[in-house]
């Protein structure tokens, strides 16, 4: 009988331990989420304007936002600039928004790149007017 008990506590030892392992992220992710927010992307105001070798652009972003980072990925064929926003939850109780501006710099000038908005190809701002394909990306 002795035997059988202690491959029986061994097992639960087991369960124990990943069960407090799981909460243990649950909480972790928890806690990063409510104090640390989540990154949105957020689409821009189009058409953007183009001086110097400069993309200055304008978006509409929440009043509480905590970080923002404005990417861009140049290609052969196009150029990918993604506005994104950090708010923390805790801090940001409405959807006020702001309009701000940005300016990035290009490594190589737009020439006849397309000018894209990287928040437009995820699908939740499938039906955003910003996001208007008939859109003009470059303002001239």
């Amino acid at each position: 009988m002795a035997a059988d008990s202690r491959p029986r506590s061994l097992r639960l030892g087991v369960w124990v331990a990943v069960l407090a392992a799981v909460l243990g992220l649950g909480v972790f992710a928890g806690v990063r989420y409510l104090f640390f927010g989540l990154a949105e992307p957020t689409p821009w105001d189009k058409p953007a304007r183009l001086v110097d070798g400069q993309i200055q652009l304008t978006y509409d972003g929440r009043e509480c936002r905590d970080q923002v980072d404005v990417s861009v990925e140049e290609g052969a064929d196009q150029v990918v600039v993604t506005v994104t926003e950090r708010v923390r939850t805790l801090a940001c109780r409405g959807e006020e928004t702001t309009s701000y501006d940005a300016t990035v710099d290009l490594v190589e000038p737009l020439g006849e790149r397309e000018l894209v908005d990287g928040a437009c190809g995820l699908g939740q701002f499938r039906d955003d007017a910003r996001c208007d394909p008939d859109e003009t990306r470059i303002a001239g």
